[in-house]
């Protein structure tokens, strides 16, 4: 059993709302300040703030939203209008009726910073918010521009290089509720587990939610 977690981009105007059924979802503002009105309250968002919502809620303002949402439903089977806004969506091998932790932070290069080889103990997406990176996914190396989106399954080895002054990318990762609190990092070897990490992690929110099963 699948779940899927997507990666999704709208441009706001002022005047503009965009309203969202309920389903667990981080909302990034890249650029500008947004609203976000819910159940809950309402939070005034300014740029790249972070926030897990799960409820229904109405997004306004004017500026960019990068919004990280889970599914109990498969890549396939998004609708069109939602495909129209993905930048990237990927399954995980996780169950849809069982708990999940949602995790989202912020990863800061280091100037001239290297990773070291690594995995992690679960998959997510990560989208570059500015600078340029050169990453060793596996087998697969490839050049990271800033809004450039990638999926990492965390069973392959990565390596990722700061090719900029300065980098930055946000993450969202679905894993298994009992890494609460604890690092999904792992170094490859005994080797790569001494070196430095080149990059530091700004945490956002650790939460276990559950994911609606219709939509």
């Amino acid at each position: 059993m699948t779940i899927s977690l997507a990666l999704f981009e709208d441009k706001l105007v002022a005047g503009q709302t965009l309203s969202w059924p309920a389903a667990p979802r981080v909302i990034y503002v890249r650029w500008g300040a947004l609203r976000l009105v819910g159940a809950s309250g309402t939070r005034m968002m300014p740029i790249e703030s972070a926030t897990l919502v799960e409820e229904v809620i109405e997004l306004s303002g004017d500026g960019d939203a990068w919004s990280f949402e889970l599914s109990a439903r498969s890549t396939g089977a998004m609708s069109a209008t939602d495909q129209a806004r993905c930048v990237l969506a990927g399954d995980i091998d996780l169950d849809p009726t069982k708990p999940v932790l949602f995790r989202a932070d912020r990863v800061q290069f280091a100037p001239h910073g290297v990773t070291p080889r690594h995995g992690h103990r679960g998959a997510g997406i990560r989208r570059l918010i500015y600078g340029r990176l050169a990453a060793q996914i596996g087998h697969e190396v490839k050049r990271i521009n800033a809004g450039d989106a990638w999926f990492e399954s965390g069973a392959d080895p990565v390596i990722g290089r700061n090719l900029a002054p300065s980098s930055a990318f946000v993450r969202a990762m679905a894993l298994s509720p009992e890494l609460k609190g604890k690092p999904t990092f792992v170094p490859w070897t005994p080797e790569d587990a001494a070196m430095p990490r080149g990059a530091a992690p700004r945490q956002y929110f650790d939460e276990i939610v559950n994911l609606p099963m219709s939509r």
